[in-house]
């Protein structure tokens, strides 16, 4: 599992360059006539950067021919790791039909460029809806994770719950020196994440998406789609379910204007989880959202300089039920 990677100076030099050149018109066109169907040939690309990281970007191209338009996603990584990605994509295509609910994953590779090309889709982030149709779509989303976890896949060695207080620590210590008042607060989190680390389920590993989230699905209208295999792995499955669960509190917590059926989006996605995956210790999903939680404190404070700080007693008030709550003699909930 990647876990906080920072790319050199030339990684990052190097990566700004291609980004670049993939938001030639020429340059673009070049890279995805050579991918194109024989039926479909392209003979104009309009560019437009989505997203830029330090290790990575995404570029959509929407290219048209005489008779059709087709858009893809072009996303570039600083280091082989998109090798990794690419090969973790190939296992899963086998289970993964284009078009269908589940994963959408990359159709071709170019290495030179550490480039994965993946079909564009059109949709809605199930993190912004919020009517009625959210109880459904988060029982959907509840049935591609399960699927993904019931897969016989080992895409790399376990990634173990000491794994992850391990850097969930180094999370804290972030924290602390960006906030140093949080210092107490992190040291009560910490303690209660050890002693509930050995109280765990005992938990057979399985492929994992690593950063579950509403905002990593896509709803299109007729399909529900899961992006992004940047952070896969191979590890007890209720982490995921518990960053997802994380995700929806932290939501929960911070929008006040949420429709009152927001009270239920937490056990929606959970019972559909759960009951898909009869098998995976409610006790664990429990920990690993108070394990997410508590990484979230630096994440707010990171991204939001100004108000992040009064956000963190909320959050850590969430993380600390929730350990409580795995500690329990006869943890369900």
């Amino acid at each position: 599992m990647r876990i906080r990677f920072k790319p050199t100076a030339e990684q990052r030099a190097e990566l700004l360059r291609k980004l670049v050149r993939a938001q030639q018109p020429a340059t673009a066109l070049k890279i995805l006539r050579s991918t194109a169907a024989a039926d479909f040939q392209p003979s104009r690309a309009v560019p437009t950067v989505q997203s830029v990281h330090s290790d990575r970007f995404v570029v959509r191209v929407q290219l048209t021919s005489d008779a059709a338009e087709r858009s893809y996603a072009l996303k570039v990584y600083s280091d082989d790791f998109s090798e990794k990605v690419w090969t973790h994509a190939r296992s899963l295509a086998a289970y993964y039909p284009s078009n269908h609910d589940g994963l959408c994953l990359p159709t071709h590779y170019l290495p030179s460029e550490r480039m994965l090309v993946f079909p564009w889709v059109e949709g809605v982030f199930l993190s912004e809806i919020v009517d009625e149709l959210k109880l459904d779509l988060l029982r959907d989303a509840a049935g591609i994770a399960a699927s993904l976890h019931r897969l016989k896949i080992v895409p790399e060695s376990p990634t173990t719950a000491r794994m992850f207080v391990d850097e969930t620590r180094g999370w804290c210590d972030r924290l602390r020196e960006r906030r140093p008042e949080t210092t107490p607060l992190t040291e009560r989190l910490m303690a209660a994440l050890e002693r509930a680390l050995p109280l765990l389920d005992p938990a057979e590993p399985a492929p994992i998406h690593g950063d579950m989230a509403a905002g990593q699905f896509l709803w299109t209208g007729r399909r529900l789609v899961l992006l992004d295999l940047d952070m896969f792995g191979y590890a007890d499955p209720a982490y995921d379910a518990g960053h997802f669960v994380a995700q929806l509190e932290r939501r929960r917590l911070f929008d006040r204007e949420l429709p009152a059926h927001a009270s239920r989006w937490v056990d929606c996605f959970r019972d559909a989880y759960l009951a898909e995956m009869p098998g995976v210790s409610p006790r664990n999903v429990t920990f690993y959202c108070g394990l997410t939680l508590m990484r979230k404190m630096y994440t707010v404070c990171r991204r939001f300089p100004t108000e992040g700080p009064e956000l963190v007693p909320k959050l850590a008030a969430r993380a600390e039920a929730a350990l409580e709550d795995a500690m329990s003699p006869l943890s369900t909930s």
